[in-house]
């Protein structure tokens, strides 16, 4: 049984020998042409990447630049912006105080002259309160001299009453 295997392989190679050995060359030859390809596939994309890469750095390189320097000149404008700012309240605090100040002298001064004009009104009424207590007091008394005169006129006329009453009497009598 051990020969008939052999004696198998034996009759295979008469047979097929010639192809299989022709097939074995072939897929040689295009195992060999498949490395190359590969190969040249390697170092080609090898070379590609390399390339990407460096341009990749450069573009990176460039963006931290730009970056960088955008940086800068935000964080200068923002101190420029913030002194200005500074400059600005300093000017408000300074206006505010003047204000103050104004308000101050202003409210003084408006003090002063209601004190002035009540100081003004107050004399006004107080003498027109005199003159009209002269007046009152002026009217009272022609009042009294008045009434004085009726009640003399009332005495006067009933003096006469009686007279003309006792002379009417006596007429009739």
């Amino acid at each position: 049984m051990d020969e008939t295997p052999e004696n198998l392989d034996k009759v295979r190679d008469i047979l097929f020998g010639g192809q299989m050995r022709a097939v074995d060359q072939r897929l040689a030859a295009l195992e060999k042409r498949f490395q190359r390809d590969l190969d040249s596939l390697r170092t080609d994309n090898g070379k590609r990447l390399s390339a990407f890469e460096a341009f990749f750095k450069k573009e990176i390189e460039s963006l931290t630049k730009k970056l960088t320097s955008e940086r800068s000149k935000r964080s200068d404008d923002l101190k420029a912006t913030n002194a200005e700012m500074q400059d600005g309240f300093k000017s408000m605090e300074k206006q505010i105080a003047k204000l103050d100040d104004a308000s101050s002298k202003a409210d003084a001064e408006l003090r002063t002259a209601v004190l002035e004009h009540t100081q003004t009104v107050s004399e006004q009424l107080k003498s027109l309160s005199d003159a009209f207590s002269a007046e009152l007091r002026q009217a009272v008394l022609e009042l009294r001299g008045e009434k004085l005169d009726t009640a003399t006129l009332v005495q006067l006329f009933s003096d006469m009453a009686l007279n003309l009453s006792e002379d009417l009497k006596a007429e009739s009598e």
